[in-house]
């Protein structure tokens, strides 16, 4: 090159895509991509996961419906509306964090779910975002309901939340569980802010296979609300230690997505642009 001539070098920024962002995303609903949903009429048939490995079933049938121009679920609470995965690898080595941003439904049960997984290995370590109220989601992290040899034996049954709430039915929302092991970290974020101090007494790890059930509780009680995108991942919710990296752009991901960032706090590294 002539001397005197500068040289200008354009690096274009790739866009940012769970499938390729994410480590170890092993489940991703995402029905505003309209090739994974199929209808009759308005009435969901089916919805396939983006990452290739659940296979969703749909009881009865959640209406489609749009926000920001783009398609989303609706999940109508006393018609027994729900997703359910098959049972699939979620987690690997104890650790898992799991996304949903959507809306809730005004609960009628304290063991309202907005998800839960659930296991067929033994024993049964799984969890759920439930209720905690019968009128207001107040909110709590269902934990195991083992005698011994607990995922926490400090927390025991559940966590309840003690910040964040309760959440408002109607109202978009952004709600991350996470269980690290490699950090001892067991935690819940409400629109980017721990709903209650993190627990660091991650003694026994959730079992790998875990069944995902969306408005639907561990047992038979169903919710409803309006499911908007959905992230699960067999891996840790950050590069490591106690790090939240990955679930900080996923939160960030899906709230400039969809017209939310308002409701991620002032100091999230993604309040103000996407990642």
């Amino acid at each position: 090159m002539p001397l005197g001539i500068a040289r200008h070098i354009i690096t274009h920024g790739s866009t940012y895509t769970p499938s390729v962002n994410i480590p170890n995303l092993s489940l991703w609903l995402d029905p505003s991509d309209t090739s994974t949903t199929s209808y009759s009429g308005s009435n969901l048939t089916g919805i396939t996961d983006k990452t290739g490995t659940a296979t969703i079933t749909v009881n009865n049938t959640p209406q489609k419906s749009t926000l920001n121009g783009l398609e989303v679920l609706v999940f109508n609470q006393p018609d027994n509306e729900y997703l359910q995965s098959d049972t699939t690898a979620q987690v690997a080595s104890g650790n898992h964090w799991a996304l949903f941003i959507g809306q809730i439904a005004a609960p009628d049960n304290n063991k309202d779910s907005i998800w839960s997984m659930e296991t067929n290995q033994s024993p049964k370590r799984d969890y759920a975002v439930s209720s905690s109220d019968a009128s207001d989601f107040d909110g709590e992290l269902d934990l195991d309901g083992l005698s011994s040899n607990r995922i926490s034996s400090n927390a025991g049954n559940l966590i309840e939340f003690t910040a964040q709430t309760p959440i408002a039915a109607a109202t978009i929302v952004i709600v991350v569980a996470f269980f690290n092991k490699t950090g001892s970290q067991i935690g819940v974020r409400v629109n980017g802010v721990n709903a209650f101090t993190p627990e660091t007494d991650y003694d026994n790890n959730l079992k790998d296979n875990q069944q995902l059930r969306i408005f639907r509780n561990r047992g038979s009680q169903t919710f409803g609300g309006t499911l908007v995108e959905f992230m699960s991942v067999k891996g840790l919710p950050g590069t490591g230690g106690t790090d939240m990296t990955y679930i900080e752009e996923a939160e960030g991901y899906v709230a400039h997505k969809w017209n939310q960032a308002a409701l991620l706090p002032g100091d999230h590294p993604y309040k103000s642009s996407a990642p």
